[in-house]
């Protein structure tokens, strides 16, 4: 698995519960706090549901991050979720 760096860059305040705890499982504490986690299908899930209050990035090979879209979002994650049945 390839790693990604999350940021929260809008707050919590005003969210629905679910989301406020889903940033909070993610290991985001505030407002341009970044983790950097593996990618995983779960990881990746909960990173959809919230993904209009972070900003994600993967690592690429070690020497710099790459901007990740909506969409490129999503295509990672079906690819995580392919591999995982086979």
């Amino acid at each position: 698995m390839s790693k990604i760096k999350i940021t929260q860059v809008k707050s919590g305040i005003d969210r629905m519960e679910r989301q406020k705890r889903t940033l909070k499982a993610l290991g985001l504490r505030r407002v341009l706090y970044s983790v950097e986690v593996e990618a995983t299908p779960q990881i990746l899930g909960m990173v959809k549901g919230v993904f209009h209050l972070v900003k994600v990035e993967e690592d690429i090979n070690g020497s710099g991050y790459q901007v990740i879209t909506p969409n490129g979002l999503q295509s990672r994650l079906d690819s995580a979720i392919a591999n995982s049945r086979q």
